[in-house]
C-alpha cells in the first residue's frame, strides 16, 4: 500500500495497529510532516521525502492500494493532470487493486478542527503530549490548505469529479461514505 500525502503519519500508524501485515510505502513532501511521521511508522515502512509524481511512481512497485487521506487536493491545480495521475496509478495497479480517497469538504475552522482532535485523541490513539507537540505543524499545514482553497491553488472534489478523473483511467467507485471515496480498477 502507498499512503500519499500521510502527513505526520497519526491515521496510518492507527491503520497499521489495525493491519500489521501491510507493507507500506509512506510518500509526503513536507519535512516538518515526515520528521513526524518518522518517528511514529514502523522501520519497516519505506519513508519517501518527495513529491508524488511519474518519476516517484514509475519507482514503485505494483501496488494493491493508494491511499490519498485528505492530501489529493493538493496535487496539482489542473484537472488534465489529475486525469494523468489516475493513468499512471492504473498502471501500478492489477485489477481489483484500490485508490482510496479521504476527501475535503471545505477550508478548515482551526477552533472546531482542535475541538476535534483535543476531544478525539483518545480514540486517535495519541497522548495530549503528542497533541500539543504536532498541533503547530498541523494548524500550518491546515492553514496553508485555506489558503491554496482561497487562492485556487488547491482542488476540492466530489463523486462527479472524482468519477471524471478516475473513470476515465478503468476505475469505478466501489464505495461512498460522506467525503470518503474507493475507486477499484476495473
Amino acid at each position: 500500500m502507498a499512503d500519499v500525502g500521510g502527513g505526520t503519519g497519526m491515521f496510518t500508524a492507527e491503520l497499521l495497529v489495525r493491519v500489521p501485515w501491510v507493507d507500506l510505502t509512506f510518500v509526503e513532501p513536507s519535512p516538518p510532516m515526515m520528521e513526524i511521521a518518522a518517528t511514529r511508522l514502523p522501520l519497516s515502512a519505506n519513508l519517501v521525502h518527495a513529491p508524488l509524481d511519474g518519476a516517484l511512481l514509475a519507482e514503485l512497485p505494483e501496488q494493491k492500494m493508494f491511499l490519498f487521506q485528505r492530501s489529493l487536493y493538493s496535487l496539482f491545480g489542473e484537472m488534465d493532470r489529475y486525469r494523468e495521475l489516475a493513468r499512471e496509478l492504473a498502471a501500478r495497479t492489477s485489477t481489483g487493486a484500490h485508490v482510496a480517497i479521504y476527501e475535503m469538504p471545505g477550508p478548515y475552522d482551526m477552533e472546531l478542527a482542535w475541538g476535534y482532535y483535543s476531544e478525539n485523541r483518545e480514540v486517535l490513539g495519541i497522548s495530549e503530549e503528542v497533541l500539543l507537540e504536532t498541533w503547530p505543524v498541523m494548524q500550518a499545514v491546515f492553514r496553508e490548505f485555506n489558503d491554496g482553497v482561497a487562492e485556487g491553488r488547491y482542488t476540492l472534489f466530489d463523486r462527479s469529479s472524482l468519477d471524471e478523473v478516475f473513470g476515465g483511467a478503468g476505475f469505478d467507485c466501489s464505495y461512498e461514505d460522506g467525503m470518503t471515496f474507493v475507486y477499484t480498477r476495473t
